[in-house]
Order: structure tokens, then sequence, then C-alpha cells
């Protein structure tokens, strides 16, 4: 087991499919019922995408038409569902029950839970770029570009909270710019 940089153990369970909804099942609760995206990936520099900013949907979507998607979904291990659960029922009760000053304080304690799954998934996807997938590129370690957004559940059979982490393979790169393997075939720009 390794651990994220203040000691905490990378845990959870990481699911990988292949995208074949153009990102439907994603991008339907991005913005509205879930938060929007965040750039999250290595590469996103390299494509003019800042780490940590909020991801266009139509930059994505431009970046990924006509190539290969992978989902990396990032499972939140039972302590911080948990977690995030009691926190989710308490801010909803105090919500309910009209004390705002006790709710406010169970939906910061329920932002910092997200920050520690945030940091957990970035810590997983660093630790797989760094091992590489073969099917994204021959090259190791690797950089990807990454779209990440967060669930707290979920229709579409997760139903612990969660991260999609969009990558979009074709414009996965090794750690050095002579060992770029993108494939551009799209060209242009993307936003």
């Amino acid at each position: 087991m390794d651990t994220t940089p203040d000691s905490t153990p990378v845990t959870g369970i990481l699911r990988t499919t292949w995208v074949r909804d153009e990102l439907a099942h994603v991008l339907e609760h991005a913005g509205t019922d879930e938060p929007s995206g965040t750039w999250t990936g290595l590469a996103c520099p390299d494509h003019g995408l800042s780490v940590g900013s909020d991801v266009c949907v139509a930059t994505l979507l431009a970046m990924s038409a006509g190539r290969a998607v992978a989902d990396l979904i990032w499972e939140a291990p039972a302590y911080i569902a948990d977690e995030h659960a009691r926190a989710f029922d308490a801010a909803m009760e105090a919500f309910q029950q009209g004390r705002s000053a006790a709710a406010e304080r169970h939906w910061q304690d329920l932002q910092a839970i997200w920050s520690h799954a945030w940091a957990t998934n970035y810590a997983v996807l660093g630790l797989i770029q760094q091992a590489g997938i073969t099917e994204f590129a021959e090259v190791k370690p690797q950089r990807w570009v990454v779209a990440s957004f967060e669930h707290h559940c979920g229709s579409h059979g997760v139903q612990l909270p969660h991260v999609h982490n969009v990558v979009v393979t074709a414009l996965t790169s090794g750690s050095s710019s002579e060992e770029n393997v993108r494939a551009d075939s799209a060209g242009g720009s993307y936003g």
C-alpha cells in the first residue's frame, strides 16, 4: 500500500472502463446535481489546461472526439463512504430543523471528507501513471490528460461516493517531450 504526501493510505477501488456513451454518464451530472469537473492529469498543462481548474465541457468533448476515452472510477473506501454518509445526513437533518449554524458545520465536514477523497484519488492517479497502462501508450512513466468528476452516489451502478477520471488516451505522453506519443488526428484547437 502506498500513501499520499501526508502519509494517508491510498485505498479504495479503481475500476477501468472504456467510454461508449460520449461521456453522457458523467456529463449529465456535472454542474447540476454534482460539481463540475476538475483537470487533474499530469499532461494537462501540455494542452493549456491548468491542473485544479474547472473542466470546460466543450474542450473535453473536442479533445475526446473520435478517440478512445477511458473512465477510471475511483470508489471511496468504506471509511470515507461512512464518514460521508454521516456528515451528509447530519447536515440535512440540521438544515431541515432550521439549525443553519449546525448545518453549515456539517457541510464543512463534508467538504473536508471530499478533500481527503480528492487527495487519495489524485495519489491513485499518480501511482497508475507511474506504472503506465500499455493500452494508453508503450512508454512508462506516463502523463495523462485527465478530467475528474466527483459523484456522491450514482444511478449508473456505483452507489458509494466515487470520482470518474476521464482519460483521453490518445493524448498520453511519456515523461519527456521526446517520448510524446500523441495521436492528434483531429487537429485544430480544443477551446
